[in-house]
């Protein structure tokens, strides 16, 4: 039996793509805001965004009457400035957050059912697409990438299947080099207080520890 085929299709035909709430200036950060927004600080490669009450979200009030966009479980954000071109599936946030204007807000659309969140975020992470944003970036003082550009970036929709698994290895590597740099920062803990204990005079006699 022969293997169907994966599907291609433009990323806009399979999602809408929309920019953060159009913020202008510094962000109006309040405690008793109306909103959480999320910032590009806030975005780790390869997870998802979860931070269901909000603690380490910023809280903002939203200037204007523009009715905001809140993100939903299972959308994207898209780093659409900078150097930095990650993208991250949201998962439990406040139901009234936003991104800031340097994001792309991605929205899979009904009829892209067949395609997973988290397998479309691999996707925009994957080295085609990281060149593909390079070259569309080339030679720009303020590096960024425009609607029509990711609009216009081939996505490959393999069997829900290989997704799965696709998905599932990369959550395994990424699990992996957190337990490694969290080991790598261990020892250098470890490191840094032996160094103390042999470079610093004991305080009782004034001489160096032996």
């Amino acid at each position: 039996m022969n293997q169907q085929a994966n599907e291609r299709h433009l990323l806009r035909q399979l999602a809408t793509i929309q920019p953060g709430y159009p913020f202008r200036g510094k962000l109006p950060l309040d405690g008793n805001g109306d909103a959480f927004v999320v910032q590009f600080r806030h975005i780790v490669l390869g997870e998802r965004l979860r931070d269901k009450e909000g603690r380490t979200l910023d809280r903002v009030k939203l200037p204007g009457r523009k009715r905001p966009n809140y993100l939903w479980p299972g959308d994207l954000v898209f780093m659409a400035k900078g150097t930095r071109n990650d993208a991250a599936v949201i998962g439990d946030v406040p139901v009234n957050t936003v991104c800031t204007p340097n994001f792309y807000h991605i929205r899979l659309k009904p009829e892209a059912y067949r395609l997973m969140p988290e397998f479309l975020a691999w996707q925009l992470n994957y080295v085609d697409a990281q060149r593909y944003f390079a070259m569309c970036s080339q030679g720009s003082a303020a590096p960024s990438i425009t609607k029509s550009q990711l609009g216009n970036l081939p996505v490959v929709i393999p069997s829900f299947d290989k997704q799965k698994l696709m998905v599932k290895l990369a959550d395994a590597a990424t699990h992996e080099q957190n337990l490694l740099i969290q080991l790598i920062e261990n020892r250098q803990r470890m490191i840094d207080a032996v160094g103390r204990q042999l470079l610093r005079p004991d305080p009782t006699t004034g001489n160096q520890y032996e």
